[in-house]
């Protein structure tokens, strides 16, 4: 008999973030992965995947609407989702195309399962599975722990894995727990203090469901990484702290501000018990950073590194209730949002950093730098985004703009500071910050930056 439960905080969070997509945007809610099953027996793959599902409740749950609020519905058994196709495979990039294919279909709301596969053999035997999940059901750490747990019960199906509590447990415990009740209220404590400092207000935000022609540029980069993980060690902190303290510098720059609101993701298992949860955890924790263009390179990355690592402290809440303590502030202070999209003022400018794989990346990699201008970018949501993924040891920066906000030359202008940064960072930390602004394209080794640029798409129109 199914049933269902409320959801979790980060179940919440990616429910009410997925929500202000437009419809043709669903597609953007969609992880995918593809597996590799050369050498592996038809019949022990099939199986390890229905003792997965039988597993993890994510798998088996759908989410439906009850008296204006989400919930999930767990089912004890459902339909693999997959479907067997049967063909040669010509190309080592046939797995990375069908996950492209799958990835771009959209799953609804409600009513259906957040995950779809297919399953390629060739002449029966199996060659990879491509697989897409929506991030309302879970988060990329989860898919990394299925791809070992199912690699593990291939090899024997009787294998165990380190369970963390179901996503519906980890719901009752935080509407329950007394710890929960005092983390909520340590969250709704740190979140007054942000929204008195204020969120950037003079970023645009969107109302739910409404386009706006966006830019979006991607700077892909072996050597990138390594340096900012060479930076990190140097410093005393994080590559992606490194990566966020060059843009939060980006940004102030071309805003004209000396303080910008940066909201991170958390992937939110910090605590041991938390680390083996299979579902959706991530949330976004805003973190005020100040820019002070004369301060050192080392300053600078430092700063905002203490700045997050305690944002985190408070980065898993209840947002329905955060959204209720905004609106009460608004109130209080005069203020009337010009629409109800919670998700949209709250997290204005955010940023993500995401490591895909285990590949490490080599500071040495001599491997040319591209940056590419996507066609259509993202049209809804905040005026500035960027992710960060790293995967094979290349890190890719994606930066989405509204032009009104950072125009295209300051998107390069950003992505360039960035890559300048991460080399000076690593080598010569007392640097300024002000030192970003002075290197050209040109001066860049082309494994960092390209010395040649394409035309924005907009531009090329024109």
């Amino acid at each position: 008999m199914s049933v269902d439960a409320p959801l979790s905080h980060g179940q919440l969070f990616s429910w009410r973030e997925i929500a202000r997509y437009p419809q043709d945007w669903l597609r953007d809610a969609n992880l995918p992965t593809a597996w590799d099953l050369r050498g592996l027996p038809l019949d022990r793959v099939t199986a390890a995947l229905r003792l997965l599902v039988d597993r993890h409740e994510p798998l088996r749950t759908t989410y439906h609407v009850a008296d204006g609020q989400p919930v999930q519905r767990i089912h004890p058994t459902v339909t693999l989702p997959i479907e067997r196709v049967d063909r040669v495979v010509a190309s080592r990039d046939v797995p990375e195309q069908a996950k492209d294919e799958l990835s771009a279909i959209g799953f609804p709301m409600t009513g259906a399962l957040g995950w779809r596969g297919v399953l390629v053999t060739t002449d029966g035997a199996p060659v990879f599975l491509a697989l897409s999940f929506s991030h309302l059901i879970l988060d990329v750490w989860s898919i990394h722990h299925l791809q070992d747990q199912f690699r593990a019960l291939v090899a024997d199906p009787r294998a165990t894995a380190r369970m963390g509590p179901s996503p519906r447990e980890l719901a009752r415990q935080q509407r329950t727990n007394g710890v929960w009740r005092e983390r909520q209220e340590s969250s709704e404590r740190y979140w007054r203090r942000v929204l008195a400092d204020g969120l950037m207000d003079e970023l645009p935000t969107l109302p739910a469901g409404v386009k706006r022609n966006r830019l979006e540029a991607t700077l892909h980069s072996r050597r990138l990484g390594g340096l900012a993980s060479e930076a990190a060690r140097r410093l005393g902190v994080t590559a992606p702290s490194v990566v966020t303290a060059l843009i939060a510098a980006g940004l102030a720059r071309y805003t004209g501000t000396g303080r910008v609101t940066l909201s991170l993701m958390a992937s939110n298992r910090f605590a041991p018990e938390h680390q083996d949860i299979v579902s959706t955890m991530n949330q976004l924790i805003p973190v005020v950073v100040t820019v002070d263009h004369g301060s050192s390179l080392a300053e600078h990355i430092k700063r905002v590194h203490w700045a997050g690592a305690r944002s985190y402290r408070y980065s898993c809440y209840d947002f329905d209730r955060v959204a209720a303590i905004a609106a009460e502030v608004a109130a209080r202070d005069g203020k009337s949002p010009s629409h109800d999209c919670w998700v949209n003022h709250l997290f204005r400018c955010w940023i993500n950093y995401v490591q895909l794989d285990r590949h490490p990346s080599d500071p040495a990699d001599p491997a040319p730098a591209e940056l590419l201008w996507t066609p259509l970018a993202q049209q809804y949501g905040q005026a500035f985004r960027v992710r960060v993924s790293v995967q094979g040891g290349r890190t890719s920066v994606l930066l989405l703009a509204d032009p009104t906000v950072v125009p295209p030359d300051g998107m390069i202008g950003i992505l360039r500071a960035l890559a300048f940064g991460a080399q000076l960072a690593a080598t010569n930390p007392e640097s300024t910050l002000k030192d970003l602004w002075d290197v050209r394209s040109e001066d860049l080794a082309p494994s960092l930056f390209p010395q040649e640029l394409p035309t924005p798409p907009n531009q090329a129109e024109e």
